[in-house]
């Protein structure tokens, strides 16, 4: 190393007609940090009368929090002094006078005097250099996050546009490594969505040191923070992630996290080799990419809720369209078969013949049944259902047909309100989901079954619900889970994963028809190896509004008829050729008169003309023109005491809302229907009459 060269007491005046001169503020300090010598630039700089600098610590000129990192950074340079000229000098923070701060880059170069060395700082405000140049970086920013809003808002292909951000990010920031992490359904446990500058090992193990010792529930998920840096982890002692950092050569990160709604969605992790490289500018604008970031993601999840939801909508309208053709065809198939069984009772072979085909028969009734639950034209009775002992009964119902090897919990506070809905149903949906779970976990598990009250604000897009007052019913399991693949189609009708003959897909389509026409929303949250979790919103009883239709009269339990001859006359209107002989065919072997007909017409000139009708049995749908309602309506005004029955292969809501609107003591029999049901049927209704 070259000697450092001794001034002397002249070289020293001259040192001071140096300063004098010098067109930067230059401070001379000894040893110990104290000022010896500063011009008088320094002095204006600092905003110091003249002479006071001298005596001054050079800590005194830097902000506190600084002060410390600077004795030692001005000790280790005094004990191997060196030159560092301006152009890359040191970069500080000044402190003026009057407690104002402002950047400032330095220029170090020792001297030896007879007194000792002296350190020569040669200071210059850059205040206007880094306003500059912090200009320029947003610009920067500004343009990066324009190309991050079209990537995360605009694209088409979601996954792609999301794997591109961390690039981007980095990019802006001139850091190294970016990843975006997101939350299991559960939010305890996190898995990469998307990274660049990091390997699987090195995000594997951030994963983890974020979950441990529950960081992400600390700090996100009670939103208590917008954003944590690497001073904010030191104070709060998050060793975990520090250790990461440490292992892999990374000197600084920040956390930013991801918020929906209503939940932490998940966070980004940016890291950078350099120490101190996020000043506020940089957080606020991670804190932009993030709100980006989730506006993308749960336009997303809308997008696709919207989707699926037409889809459903779409096949529920079909099944809706042909339920009453189909169930037209199984009432001829019911009824001949059922003519065949009388007409051959002495056969005991063809006896089981015909009662396996009627069997099969029922299956189909029901298995339309099912499809118009899917589609939300079943008929409901909904009242006010207490939930506490409803999921008591229910857990203990479950204790004892899913086996010791699955453990139940049943979480419901007695003050949860009532829910309004119809209670067998509701019964029913939660019981499919238990059975759904029981499947999902054939080594055994923990069914969880829990309810609780919501409340909706504003109107949620997601669930397409409105504002108000909802109980949540929430089933979960620790099952295999659903690929997304399968989650995605996991409510059509008849998609299901399970070997044949153990299910025909109808389970989960019939709780999302139920639950959307009882005014609620049903959402799948579910993970491969993770297991699921079925929550199904629906209206707290004392704020429900709405139509909702009501069951119609229950039939009494059917007996078979006397085939006695009746004084009665049947008048019978249906479009259907063969569904009116069965019916005209049933009412004669019971022994009443039969008149048949094909339309509404013909059936309005008999009642006119003739007063020996003595009831009127009609199907609602009669193709084009007058349909059965308006019928019997018609019917009504020109014989008030007329005895009607109605009959329907899909008697969907609205049906049975006009019906309750229009006319009074009119009674709704299902297709296909047994004889025996069409005999108690025509009996009541005669008696009422």
């Amino acid at each position: 190393m070259t000697p450092l060269p001794t001034l002397s007491k002249r070289d020293f005046a001259l040192l001071r007609a140096w300063f004098a001169i010098a067109p930067d503020a230059m401070i001379a300090a000894d040893g110990e940090g104290r000022i010896v010598l500063a011009n008088t630039q320094a002095e204006r700089l600092f905003g110091y009368e003249p002479e006071a600098l001298a005596k001054l610590l050079l800590e005194e000129l830097i902000p506190g929090p600084l002060r410390h990192s600077h004795a030692l950074h001005r000790a280790r340079y005094m004990s191997d002094p060196r030159l560092r000229p301006m152009g890359i000098g040191y970069e500080l923070m000044g402190l003026k006078r009057d407690g104002r701060q402002f950047p400032v880059e330095i220029g170090l170069s020792p001297i030896v005097t007879e007194t000792g060395t002296l350190a020569i700082a040669s200071v210059r405000d850059i205040s206007e250099t880094r306003r500059v140049r912090k200009v320029l970086e947003r610009a920067d920013r500004d343009l990066v996050m324009a190309q991050i809003g079209h990537a995360a808002l605009e694209s088409t292909d979601y996954e792609l546009a999301i794997r591109r951000i961390p690039e981007l990010v980095a990019s802006a920031l001139k850091v190294q490594a970016v990843t975006f992490l997101s939350t299991d359904w559960r939010h305890k446990t996190l898995h990469t969505r998307a990274a660049t500058g990091l390997s699987a090992n090195t995000i594997d193990a951030l994963a983890s040191a974020l979950t441990e010792r529950a960081i992400v529930q600390r700090f996100f998920v009670a939103r208590e923070q917008v954003a944590i840096t690497l001073e904010q982890m030191q104070e709060q002692d998050l060793a975990p992630v520090l250790a990461v950092l440490a292992e892999t050569g990374f000197a600084d990160m920040v956390l930013v996290p991801l918020f929906g709604r209503h939940e932490f969605m998940g966070l980004l992790a940016v890291l950078a080799t350099e120490a101190r490289s996020f000043d506020d500018d940089k957080v606020t604008f991670l804190q932009s990419v993030a709100k980006l970031l989730a506006a993308a993601i749960l336009r997303s999840r809308s997008d696709e809720r919207l989707a699926h939801a037409q889809k459903l909508e779409a096949v529920g309208q079909l099944t809706g369209g042909i339920a009453h053709d189909f169930n037209n065809l199984l009432t001829v198939i019911s009824g001949n078969l059922q003519l065949l069984e009388a007409e051959m009772s002495d056969s005991e072979e063809l006896q089981d013949i015909i009662a396996s085909a009627l069997r099969a028969v029922d299956r189909g009734a029901d298995l339309t049944r099912r499809l118009l639950a899917f589609g939300r034209r079943q008929s409901l009775q909904p009242r006010a259902v207490v939930p506490k002992p409803l999921l008591d009964e229910l857990g203990h119902m479950l204790a004892r047909t899913l086996g010791e090897s699955i453990a139940i919990e049943v979480d419901c506070a007695a003050d949860v309100p009532d829910v309004y809905a119809d209670p067998n149903e509701l019964d029913t949906a939660l019981i499919n989901l238990a059975l759904n779970a029981r499947d999902a976990m054939p080594r055994g598990g923990c069914l969880t079954i829990a309810a609780r009250e919501t409340t909706i604000e504003a109107a949620d897009q997601d669930a397409r619900l409105p504002p108000g007052r909802y109980v949540s019913f929430e089933i979960g399991d620790t099952g295999t889970g659903m690929s997304p693949e399968v989650q995605a189609r996991a409510l059509e009708p008849f998609f299901t994963t399970k070997e044949a003959d153990k299910g025909n897909g109808l389970g989960l389509s019939m709780v999302y028809g139920f639950v959307t026409q009882s005014g609620g929303s049903v959402a799948i949250d579910s993970r491969l190896g993770y297991g699921t979790r079925v929550r199904l919103l629906l209206p707290v009883a004392n704020a429900c509004s709405g139509p909702f239709s009501v069951e119609a009269t229950p039939d009494e339990p059917a007996t078979r008829e006397d085939t006695g001859k009746s004084h009665e006359t049947i008048l019978i209107v249906e479009d259907e050729p063969d569904v009116r002989t069965i019916a005209a065919r049933f009412l004669r072997a019971i022994g009443y008169r039969v008149i048949a007909v094909a339309t509404a017409r013909e059936a309005l000139e008999l009642l006119t003309a003739e007063n020996i009708i003595d009831l009127l049995f009609s199907d609602v749908t009669l193709g084009s023109g007058m349909d059965g309602i308006e019928l019997a309506q018609r019917a009504r005004d020109i014989r008030p005491q007329l005895a009607v029955l109605l009959t329907s292969g899909y008697p969907g809501p609205e049906t049975e809302l006009r019906m309750q609107g229009t006319t009074d003591n009119i009674e709704l029999l299902r297709k296909p229907y047994r004889r025996e049901d069409l005999a108690g049927a025509v009996k009541r209704v005669l008696a009422r009459a």
